[in-house]
């Protein structure tokens, strides 16, 4: 144990050699109802601006709350699990929100909910194992190298147990909730601030196709509050990038060139600005997404072969030895049960890839071989992106599967409709895996910081990645009859909209626009060479720019907020307290979101279309969104440390 030194450091709050009672009926009731409820409400706000949003703060908050109401005597272990388990809510989402919504926009529909619902279990379930297997690696031995901005803001609010943070974050909770409710359900104010709604901002497009756009949905700016300035501002240069320099140099160099929209041919030159984005920039965003992926495993090539040489002797020695004297903060499932889980999982989703979409035993083999190799490589870039962003490229590591599973497969004759729902399969299974082993190492963090006993989580984990996993899939039938994902007032989808672009010529005899996938590729190796984190540019300008604005604009008032302490310590304080706000915007948005989602699909329609559209509602909403901006501000730098 090369780790024992680091423990006099990290004071868990948790004596690692006392017991707790850590799992109860409370616990498990509140962690799976959060795990379920969160799954929805995330799962909103992931088709609708293709972002997850942590469960953990407003979860942690909410427990926290419940252990006053119910006088719980044993709150603090309980709250720390609760919230772990409802994380699982969350963890499983980028595998079905990202990729499986590009069957209904590719109006595939044969496709039964058990094989939409198999592929996320088994990836999560996987991904579960994988982190288990790189823990003590992630979280103990190079415990000073990773700091785990998500993890680390986690056990702050678990270990800050003052009723005035719980009443702070439920106010702005309920502010959020009512500006998102009268934002999507009553159109009292616009949406997405454009320049194209004013006279003058869309003579500047005419002539120059240069516009700008800002989605005010509260979760945003509250996203950008955490991201910070620096990625925010990295993020938003992407977006910039590819709005104000290539397309307007697309329609410059090739306005004479043929393009068909919606089954006509144009030119270019009359091309609406979106659709140009969407047809061509975008590729090179997601050539940069890929490379930014090959990049991250290089820079780790020599971490994976150590972990992998480590569990394989693990395996066959550790289960010889017993556990009665490892720390129970040490403890995790045990070695055998995780090559078993990990070898079961991928065995099961191969069995399942043969009976339904394989043609011959080889495409089922290769299929099987990609998925295994592709889990623990990329599981490793998530990992260390969470560990050092606090964010997770799922959709760019993603689509570098599907790329080379493409190239792969239609070599040995797949292909047709059946091609495109086997690549989409591979790539929910591979990212559910991503993203829970990403963000649940996360969990395993707080576990170092509040001393809560891993293999207590990691198998709970495991109840609510299968829970979560059903519900999950739920939400997307529910949203795609109620908006859809193609046409008018449909949601984004972004992450599944790209996914679609991308499989549908691999699989069905045309080509991809290798080129701009080239030139992306090009392009994040540069960024790499200059020292810009080229995953967090490649994101910006893959995204519509609206929802990278808010981003931008959270992250300066972050900036602001620690800009304006007279020392470190208030700083920090001033900072959290802002956190607490704009955890609780994320959390009210998500919920108010979801609440217009339900009246929407109970036919209730309240929304004033037309005065929605009016520069007046815009200059409403511009007011409205200042003010909170300046709130989260104001209310932030009262705080004065003690």
């Amino acid at each position: 144990m090369a780790a024992s030194g680091h423990h006099d450091e990290v004071r868990p709050i948790m004596d690692p050699n006392k017991n707790y009672e850590e799992i109860n009926g409370y616990v498990i009731f509140w962690g799976l109802f959060f795990a379920a409820l969160f799954a929805l409400a995330v799962g909103y706000l992931c088709l609708k601006i293709g972002q997850t949003v942590d469960a953990f703060a407003p979860v942690s908050i909410l427990s926290m709350g419940m252990a006053v109401l119910f006088k719980r005597k044993n709150a603090f272990p309980e709250t720390v699990h609760i919230q772990a388990i409802a994380s699982s809510g969350t963890n499983v989402l980028c595998g079905a929100m990202f990729i499986l919504p590009a069957l209904f926009i590719l109006d595939i529909h044969h496709v039964t909910v058990l094989q939409m619902i198999i592929p996320i279990i088994l990836g999560g379930l996987l991904g579960v194992f994988l982190c288990i297997f790189f823990r003590q690696y992630f979280c103990v031995e190079m415990h000073h190298a990773y700091p785990f901005p998500g993890g680390r803001a986690a056990a702050e609010v678990l270990s800050s147990n003052d009723g005035s943070k719980a009443k702070l974050m439920a106010l702005s909770g309920l502010l959020g909730l009512f500006y998102d409710f009268v934002l999507n359900t009553l159109g009292w104010w616009r949406e997405v601030f454009s320049t194209t709604t004013f006279k003058w901002g869309q003579l500047i497009q005419d002539k120059t196709k240069v516009s700008f756009a800002l989605d005010s949905d509260i979760a945003l700016l509250g996203l950008g509050y955490f991201t910070g300035l620096r990625y925010g501002a990295i993020i938003a240069a992407g977006s910039f990038f590819a709005w104000f320099v290539c397309i307007p140099l697309f329609y410059f160099i090739g306005g004479d060139h043929l393009m068909t929209v919606g089954g006509k041919e144009i030119l270019l030159a009359d091309a609406p600005v979106r659709t140009v984005f969407t047809t061509y920039v975008r590729h090179i965003g997601i050539g940069m997404l890929a490379m930014a992926g090959v990049i991250g495993l290089l820079t780790m090539s020599n971490v994976v072969s150590k972990i992998m040489k480590r569990a394989i002797v693990d395996m066959f020695s550790r289960g010889k030895t017993t556990t009665v004297n490892i720390l129970r903060t040490e403890r995790d499932l045990p070695n055998s049960l995780l090559g078993l889980g990990i070898i079961l999982t991928t065995v099961l989703f191969g069995i399942f890839f043969h009976i339904y979409f394989a043609e011959t035993l080889m495409q089922s083999i290769l299929a099987f071989l990609i998925v295994l190799i592709m889990s623990f490589l990329l599981s490793v870039v998530g990992i260390s992106s969470i560990a050092f962003t606090g964010n997770e490229p799922v959709s760019g590591m993603t689509i570098f599967m599907i790329l080379i599973s493409a190239v792969v497969l239609t070599s040995v004759g797949m292909g047709g409709t059946t091609g495109i729902i086997a690549i989409l399969m591979m790539a929910a299974f591979l990212g559910t895996t991503i993203g829970v082993a990403g963000n649940f190492m996360s969990e395993h963090k707080v576990a170092y910081f509040t001393g809560a006993t891993p293999a207590k989580m990691q198998t709970w984990q495991l109840v609510g990645v299968v829970v979560s996993s059903i519900v999950s899939v739920g939400v997307l039938i529910l949203l795609n009859n109620a908006y859809g994902f193609v046409g008018d007032g449909a949601l984004n989808a972004p992450q599944a909209n790209a996914m679609a672009a991308i499989v549908e010529p691999l699989m069905t005899g045309g080509s991809a626009p290798w080129p701009l996938y080239i030139i992306g590729a090009v392009f994040a190796v540069l960024l790499w060479m200059v020292g810009v984190p080229p995953l967090a540019f490649a994101l910006g300008s893959y995204l519509p720019m609206e929802i990278n604005t808010p981003i931008l604009l959270g992250g300066f008032i972050s900036y602001l907020v620690k800009r304006s302490a007279k020392d470190e310590a208030e700083g920090e304080a001033r900072v959290n307290e802002g956190g607490t706000i704009a955890s609780g915007f994320v959390a009210g948005g998500a919920i108010g979101s979801l609440i217009s989602a339900v009246l929407r699909i109970a036919g209730v329609d309240w929304f004033l279309e037309a005065w929605e559209q009016t520069p007046e509602a815009t200059y409403l909403g511009i007011v409205i969104y200042l003010a909170l901006c300046v709130l989260i501000y104001k209310v932030a730098t009262r705080k004065r440390t003690a």
